[in-house]
């Protein structure tokens, strides 16, 4: 088939745009095209809101990270978006989560979920993060591109109550909103994928205690690498992680009502048991299979 993907920059590393990258050249592998919105194609992939029309007689597939929930950005940030849902012949959804907020707001659809996946491979890790990893009791790591919904305090202050004198934390990714003078933890900035993965292989730990998140790239690529994560009970992490972490409770259940999701409620972050780690499945993450799932949907 020839496959147009709209709204993917392919040389971008954000969320979506990785996740594009990943699933475009798994089904370039299996002999699909990857086309241009200029030529012929079969199947218009859209990810998140389309960068142009879908062509007359062609499959318009939906590929939907989630809808704004912000009171003040509901109306004016998904109007494009909101279109592409009622439009599109076939809506996947990243999450169940993501489904039964789009459904609650927008009203059902004929989709499918579908959870981002990776190439299930170990990463090969530099001698400085071995090194590392040898002058360190545990290794914990978080990654995001920092904003208050990201819990990037909470992941400190769950670091800095079970952590000892020789373990670390690294934090990876752009903006941190939360700094504190404590030597254990590593302020790593924006890294190439390929560091990530390997900070992920020497990880004893993944925190992401975000509220509300989807489908998370940076959980799929820690679990690829066998790392256990942590993550609270809220949004769609939970759905990949299953058995491999530990699941926190929040105070309050979300009822899939709009609100301010950069100004996340306090959770509790007393009596988590580290003391047996759980082993990573991670097999319902890997490309190919996810790539079968979107192939069965083009040859609907």
């Amino acid at each position: 088939m020839r496959l147009h993907f709209s709204n993917v920059n392919f040389s971008s590393n954000t969320g979506p745009n990785s996740f594009g990258t990943r699933i475009a050249d798994i089904l370039a592998l299996r002999g699909h095209q990857i086309v241009t919105k200029d030529e012929d194609y079969d199947v218009f992939l859209c990810f998140i809101e389309p960068a142009s029309q879908p062509k007359q007689g062609t499959k318009f597939i939906h590929r939907l990270d989630g809808i704004w929930f912000k009171p003040d950005q509901y109306e004016t940030h998904n109007a494009r978006i909101k279109w592409a849902y009622d439009n599109a012949h076939h809506v996947v959804w990243q999450s169940e989560f993501d489904k039964i907020m789009t459904e609650k707001w927008w009203g059902s659809k004929t989709g499918s979920v579908i959870h981002n996946g990776i190439k299930l491979s170990n990463a090969k890790v530099s001698p400085q993060l071995e090194n590392l990893k040898k002058q360190s009791n545990r290794i914990f790591s978080c990654s995001a591109n920092w904003h208050r919904q990201k819990r990037l305090k909470e992941n400190i202050q769950l670091f800095q109550k079970v952590a000892n004198s020789d373990d670390r934390l690294i934090v990876l990714g752009s903006n941190p909103d939360y700094i504190v003078n404590d030597p254990r933890v590593i302020y790593a900035g924006s890294q190439p994928h390929q560091i990530c993965l390997e900070v992920y292989a020497i990880s004893d730990w993944f925190l992401h205690l975000a509220w509300l998140d989807h489908c998370p790239n940076v959980v799929v690529e820690s679990l690829s690498q066998g790392c256990p994560v942590i993550c609270t009970e809220s949004g769609g992490t939970k759905e990949i992680v299953r058995d491999s972490g530990l699941i926190v409770k929040e105070k309050h259940q979300y009822q899939f009502q709009l609100c301010d999701y950069d100004n996340p409620p306090d959770i509790d972050l007393d009596d988590i048991d580290l003391s047996e780690k759980p082993i990573v499945q991670n097999n319902h993450l890997d490309i190919e299979k996810i790539r079968d799932q979107y192939e069965n949907i083009f040859k609907k």
